[in-house]
């Protein structure tokens, strides 16, 4: 056979193989690109539902658990997530993720948030009296003005908090981390707690 002949079998061999190989990769990227967008799509849905379901929570008679919920960068301003008059306690948002969820005027009286992310989370004026935060991270979290007496923080970290104006009296602060945590003269503090130098005080003057 001429060398012509030989050379052309041989490409059309290696050009067909390629061909097999390069429409199994193409079908592989394409799947994996599907699955992606699949897996984004329900992650999506699943948390757009916790939201629902947190906005209505009390109106849906205070008994959905928000357990472990993804509600990270929600709008839940005003939200009603706490306990009411007729002895119900708040929501179970332990270990949820609120990672800069913006809780301003919320309502999440003995609402139970151990473990629960709330980095970043905008929690001005929001009430959380009696609420059960240890272990809770609320590094870099506003708490400008919130009410927080009578809440449990054992061991929270507020590395970076904003505690200016936040009535803390009755709250349990035991193992708490304050590095960087900006508090005033508005700041009420429990009865013979004193703040750590690593604290910072904001002169309001």
């Amino acid at each position: 056979m001429p060398p012509e002949a030989q050379a052309a079998i041989i490409g059309a061999i290696v050009g067909g193989v390629l061909g097999v190989l390069g429409a199994i990769l193409g079908g592989w990227v394409q799947g994996r690109s599907w699955y992606h967008y699949e897996q984004q799509r329900a992650a999506a849905e699943k948390r757009e539902h916790w939201v629902q379901t947190a906005l209505e929570w009390a109106a849906n008679g205070r008994k959905d658990s928000l357990r472990r919920a993804n509600l990270r960068a929600a709008d839940l301003r005003g939200a009603d997530l706490g306990a009411d008059k007729d002895g119900n306690t708040g929501a179970d948002l332990s270990y949820s993720n609120l990672r800069g969820a913006d809780l301003m005027n919320a309502n999440l009286t003995h609402a139970q948030l151990q473990g629960a992310d709330l980095t970043g989370a905008k929690l001005w004026s929001a009430n959380l009296q009696g609420a059960f935060l240890m272990g809770a991270l609320l590094t870099g979290a506003y708490l400008r003005n919130a009410q927080l007496q009578n809440a449990n923080l054992l061991n929270a970290n507020l590395a970076g908090a904003d505690l200016q104006g936040a009535f803390l009296l009755f709250t349990n602060l035991t193992g708490a981390r304050l590095v960087n945590a900006r508090y005033d003269r508005n700041t009420v503090w429990p009865i013979g707690f004193t703040p750590p130098p690593e604290a910072i005080k904001v002169s309001t003057e």
